[in-house]
């Protein structure tokens, strides 16, 4: 079965996908430590990231071992290695990648395609993004507000291991080429090592019944 986010990273990334409901091995016991007092639901979706993490990490010949959580609750990956997880309400999925290989930093989102409601695009959209929004068909603009969620959830996964900062949604202005499934994020202020209108390049589409967003930072 061809993933969700076949074609979506460079050959040098390592993706692997589950559902949510699949069965999945114990984890290790500092893992399991971290997720002793979180609900039921949290730890499946842990165990499912972990899971999917591990099963990319064996495609690149990396062995199997603990991904525990940092202080800043964000996953620590092995040593030259960089990682992103992602959980929808049913689906899982994680990518890897070496420094080695060129690969810095990997951001990654899924999202069922369900479209949001327009209410949270003042949440969610800067008033350019917005402008650009009530240009779309009506019966449109939640799914692409969902897509708009999608990308900056990626966008700031991927730049996270770099700034270790935690910004909001209007920090970033998104751009689609939804026809070419990329989008652009341009930083609306300084988050360094980023400046302002810096921009970084991801890819977006829509399959299967859901929206799936990646991004990666090469070296």
């Amino acid at each position: 079965m061809i993933g969700l986010f076949h074609g979506m990273f460079n050959g040098a990334a390592s993706v692997a996908e589950t559902a949510l409901a699949a069965r999945f091995a114990p984890l290790f016991p500092e893992e399991q430590a971290a997720m002793s007092r979180a609900m039921k639901r949290r730890q499946r979706e842990f165990v499912a990231g972990r899971t999917c993490a591990r099963r990319a990490m064996s495609s690149l010949g990396i062995a199997s071992q603990p991904i525990p959580v940092g202080a800043d609750r964000a996953p620590v990956w092995p040593q030259g290695m960089a990682g992103s997880i992602s959980h929808s309400k049913t689906r899982c999925a994680a990518v890897v990648g070496r420094h080695s290989d060129g690969i810095f930093a990997l951001g990654i989102d899924v999202e069922e395609a369900t479209p949001l409601d327009v209410y949270l695009s003042e949440e969610i959209c800067s008033p350019a993004e917005r402008l650009w929004l009530e240009t779309q068909p009506a019966d449109q603009r939640g799914l692409l507000l969902t897509a708009f969620f999608s990308a900056k959830e990626c966008t700031y996964k991927c730049q996270y291991s770099m700034s270790h900062t935690f910004f909001g949604f209007h920090a970033i202005r998104v751009e689609f080429d939804l026809a070419e499934e990329r989008f652009y994020s341009i930083f609306e202020t300084d988050i360094p090592p980023f400046r302002l209108r810096d921009r970084l390049d991801g890819r977006l589409a829509f399959r299967e019944g859901y929206i799936v967003s990646s991004m990666t930072i090469g070296k």
